[in-house]
Order: C-alpha cells, then sequence, then structure tokens
C-alpha cells in the first residue's frame, strides 16, 4: 500500500513537472531551438550556441509576456480556472513571472556576442512579437494580432525570421536569393498551417472577443482544408527544390507529412490544451528530429 502511494505520489509530481514545462512555455522555446538547428543543418553550418540561446529565451519571453501582463488577473481569478493550463499558470505565475524577466537579463550577453546583421533581423523579429502581443494599437486596444486577418500571417513571419533569416546571417555562408527564399517560404508556410491550426482551437474565444481571423472567416472544415493545402505544399516544394534526395529523407518528409496530417484531422475546438500546446507545437521538434535522423542514415 505504502509502494502504491510513492507511485502515486511520483507521478503526480512527473505531471506537475510536465505540465508546468508545456504551459510555462519552456517546450515551445524547444521547439523554436529545433528549427533554428534544423536551418544549421540544411545549410550545412555548425549552430551557433549564442542564437540557439537567443531563439529559447526569447521565444520563452514572448510567449509567457501575456501571463506577465495578466499577473494581477490570474492571481484574482486562481481559484476558478477549471483547465490544466490555467490552473498550473496560476499555481506558477510567480516562478514564470520571476523567469520570463530573468530571461530578458540573460538574452543580453548573447545578443552582444553575434553579428550586427544578425543583431538587426533579430530586432526586426522582436518588435514584431512584441507589437503583436503588447496592447500598442489604441483604437483595437490590443497588440497587432487585433487586426484581421493578420494573427496567423506575422505568427509565421516571425517564426521564419528568426529561425530561418536569423541562423543564416549569423553563419555568415553565401546562399543564392533563391534558396533563402525557398527555405523562408518553406518555414513560412509549415508555420502558418499549424497556426491555423491553433486558430480553430482558438475560434469561439476569438469570436467573442472580436478577433477576426483565418479560421473563424472560413469555419473549422474549411480551415482545415487550408491545412491540407498548405502542409501538400511544403511537401512539395522540398520534393522539386531539394532534389536529389535519399529515400531515407523521402522516407522522413512522408512520415511528417502523415503526422501533421492525422494532426489536422483530429484538431477541433473542444480538443485539451495538451493536444495543441504539446503535440501540435511538437511537430516543429519532429520535423528536425526526422530530417536529423535521415541525413545520419545517409552517411552510413
Amino acid at each position: 500500500m505504502l509502494t502504491l502511494k510513492k507511485n502515486f505520489s511520483a507521478s503526480q509530481h512527473l505531471k506537475k513537472a510536465f505540465d508546468l514545462f508545456v504551459f510555462g512555455n519552456f517546450w515551445v522555446g524547444l521547439c523554436a531551438v529545433a528549427q533554428g538547428l534544423l536551418t544549421y543543418l540544411l545549410i550545412g553550418q555548425r549552430p551557433s550556441v549564442s542564437i540557439l540561446l537567443i531563439l529559447f529565451l526569447a521565444t520563452f519571453f514572448i510567449y509567457n509576456i501575456r501571463i506577465v501582463l495578466n499577473y494581477s488577473v490570474i492571481i484574482k481569478n486562481k481559484d476558478l480556472y477549471t483547465s490544466s493550463r490555467m490552473i498550473c499558470v496560476a499555481n506558477h505565475v510567480n516562478g514564470i513571472r520571476l523567469l520570463t524577466y530573468l530571461s530578458v537579463v540573460l538574452i543580453i550577453p548573447f545578443v552582444i556576442s553575434i553579428k550586427l546583421n544578425s543583431i538587426l533581423a533579430l530586432s526586426v523579429g522582436a518588435l514584431l512579437a512584441l507589437a503583436y502581443s503588447l496592447p500598442v494599437l489604441r483604437m483595437k486596444k490590443g497588440g497587432l494580432r487585433q487586426i484581421a486577418g493578420a494573427k496567423t500571417f506575422l505568427i509565421s513571419l516571425i517564426w521564419a525570421s528568426c529561425t530561418v533569416l536569423v541562423p543564416i546571417l549569423d553563419s555568415g555562408v553565401q546562399l543564392s536569393y533563391l534558396d533563402i527564399v525557398l527555405l523562408f517560404t518553406k518555414r513560412f508556410i509549415l508555420v502558418f498551417c499549424l497556426a491555423v491550426i491553433f486558430d480553430i482551437r482558438d475560434i469561439e474565444a476569438d469570436l467573442n472577443s472580436g478577433l477576426k481571423t483565418i479560421a473563424n472567416a472560413l469555419g473549422p472544415t474549411k480551415a482545415k482544408m487550408l491545412c491540407y493545402a498548405l502542409i501538400i505544399i511544403h511537401s512539395l516544394l522540398i520534393t522539386l527544390y531539394d532534389l536529389p534526395l535519399h529515400p531515407s529523407i523521402y522516407l522522413a518528409l512522408v512520415i511528417f507529412l502523415l503526422v501533421v496530417v492525422w494532426f489536422i484531422y483530429r484538431s477541433f475546438p473542444k480538443k485539451s490544451d495538451y493536444f495543441y500546446l504539446f503535440w501540435v507545437d511538437g511537430m516543429f521538434a519532429l520535423q528536425y528530429l526526422l530530417i536529423l535522423t535521415s541525413i545520419y542514415i545517409e552517411k552510413l
């Protein structure tokens, strides 16, 4: 009986740690790092630890800034939350707020250590991300995300800029304009596809707040059809412009395509927070791991 209690207690602690890892936005920070690593892998350059840490810390800050801004509301409603995500956030809001502030301090020495053109590219992405989240629009009383239809485009632009352009500029590698545009476009399309899945989740909340998104304009069914089209276009761009491809890379591409299609199919507004914040976000990490594995197999 004592052993069962210990096992139950251990599992409870593990679940709480996992919840904080996901809902405290540590996981999405690592997903941004994975996409940065993917860029380095595709351009054949050694990853910069400074750039990867910047991607993690910046993502952690941006995704948690709204928790910081809503701190008093979260504290006030702490006992009213019913979702796993908000219960976790409310229980750890002080720690999350402290770490969010700390991430700003920690990022400074890493930013100073990278090249000027990388800093400029990163600054553009950072300004867009802040303008997306912070209340910069007087009429809308919110960030740029309040502009009709802008939410998904902004997320895609920010992610593609920071995880593609910043690593390329910092590495100093000489790539053709076409190669850079194609890599940026593929990343933009993938992020756009996954962002629309999140829009499907947020349809009701966005409608209630007056936020016009692609998903609530098209409806869930048509939004899913758009996602299917986007992930197919993403796969075609890889197939047509990254030839010749090793069979293992084709296999990785097919696996990734099928997994994303399955998540698109399974996405519904009422789906759990774990489904979206761990599994859907996890597609960024999965893509990197699949391609890394396929390249390793190719070298055998």
